[in-house]
């Protein structure tokens, strides 16, 4: 059983060097949902999770929910209209213990796969890679335990968002376990990541038995890497276009690929909000 540690309402964990995330969201709440933040401790590692879930009475088989990787960053981004605007959702932020939007380490080591080179991120930082099994295991295990646990969420119904390194997961998960989500929502992935892995999981990836799955893929066509030049004309990153219509082959997919026009990595994050919350109710 995981160890449920209740933290009491707080706006921002201090703890590093790096400016808090603040929480806007717990100082404005919506009239449509109920939150809470509580730690969760499985196979030695300890995660914050966040939670906004619909008020009044669950549906039989319970509340649809979307689920949010970085959920440090993603409940700091979160606005009570947004919610308000999906009264029938549940909202989940799968995040650290830490004060800061990311924890680039356990980001790192939680939600890639097994490098077939050695990755570009994380060079010169003491950081691993390739956990994305493993933290998959307590994502759906434990974790996913201690969240029906506080609330009624229908496993038929739930879908995975994940931006930057959370959407390799999103697509690592897709690629190994296509039947955890209903849909799927990588938003500007790191597709190329260690020597194009994803690529090599895709060539062997089981299809759903039944039914179709949901796969949302959004980018921007301005991103570029940290410290380097913008690109001089837009330029969707090839790698996902390529993905995506991989996955687009798959008659157990439902493939969805949309550039967000003018927009660089970091502004994708909020910008695909709208989009993946009304995917996700539907």
């Amino acid at each position: 059983m995981p160890l449920l540690q209740a933290t009491p309402p707080s706006r921002r964990w201090r703890s590093g060097n790096s400016p808090p995330a603040v929480f806007p969201l717990f100082d404005t709440p919506p009239a449509s949902h109920e939150l809470s933040h509580f730690d969760v401790s499985a196979a030695g590692f300890t995660y914050r999770l966040f939670l906004a879930h619909p008020r009044g009475e669950a549906p039989a088989q319970g509340w649809p929910s979307l689920w949010m990787l970085d959920g440090n960053a993603a409940f700091s981004r979160l606005d009570a209209a947004l919610l308000e605007a999906h009264p029938g959702l549940a909202v989940v932020g799968i995040g650290y213990p830490v004060e800061e939007a990311f924890d680039g380490a356990s980001r790192a080591r939680d939600y890639t796969p097994v490098p077939l080179e050695a990755p570009m991120h994380g060079r010169g930082r003491d950081w691993d890679f390739g956990g994305e099994a493993a933290f998959r295991a307590r994502l759906l295990g434990p974790l996913a335990q201690a969240l029906t646990e506080r609330a009624p969420l229908d496993p038929a119904r739930r879908s995975l968002w994940g931006h930057s390194y959370g959407g390799v997961f999103a697509l690592a998960t897709l690629l190994s376990e296509p039947s955890a989500f209903r849909a799927y929502m990588p938003v500007s992935a790191t597709t190329g990541f260690g020597g194009r892995s994803l690529f090599a999981m895709e060539a062997e990836a089981p299809r759903l038995a039944d039914g179709r799955a949901e796969v949302l893929i959004m980018l921007g066509d301005s991103e570029h890497r940290s410290g380097t030049p913008a690109p001089e004309a837009p330029r969707p990153n090839p790698d996902t276009l390529e993905m995506g219509a991989l996955l687009a082959r798959r008659s157990d997919l439902h493939v969805q690929v949309e550039v967000l026009e003018g927009l660089g990595h970091g502004a994708t994050f909020a910008a695909s909000l709208p989009r993946c919350f009304a995917l996700a109710e539907g």
